[in-house]
């Protein structure tokens, strides 16, 4: 994704699905929950983001929304994997599944405090 404002916008429609499966999930709905929040918070302040032209040209900014893009892709696919209602695959994944869901959950709060720094960076570059 070279543009930044489309990595903005997968970004967004990333979180909506998420948003979506979580609704639906059978297992380890507190992970799926969490991640759901943490997710529709991004998007949100993303949004805010998005109308700042400047700060997205930044490649750092970019590369970071790109991570995040990916990272928030994974988070997808657990959480629907989370949809599973076999009794014998929710026996069998449930753990490695939750831990699979907290770790992506903690790839997207590095990612995010990445680009915190990224923008934090840009904006003091841009006052001197």
């Amino acid at each position: 994704m070279a543009d930044p404002v489309s990595s903005v916008k997968h970004i967004t429609e990333m979180a909506l699905k998420i948003k979506h499966a979580v609704e639906t999930v059978q297992r380890n709905k507190e992970d799926c929950i969490q991640i759901r929040r943490r997710v529709m918070r991004v998007s949100d302040v993303l949004t805010l983001l998005q109308e700042t032209e400047n700060m997205l040209s930044n490649p750092a900014i970019r590369a970071a929304l790109e991570d995040l893009a990916d990272t928030l892709h994974h988070a997808h696919t657990l959480v629907v994997s989370s949809q599973e209602k076999n009794a014998v695959c929710l026996f069998c994944a449930a753990t490695t599944l939750s831990k699979k869901l907290r770790r992506v959950n903690d790839q997207i709060s590095n990612q995010v405090m990445v680009g915190i720094l990224a923008t934090t960076v840009h904006a003091i570059a841009n006052t001197m």
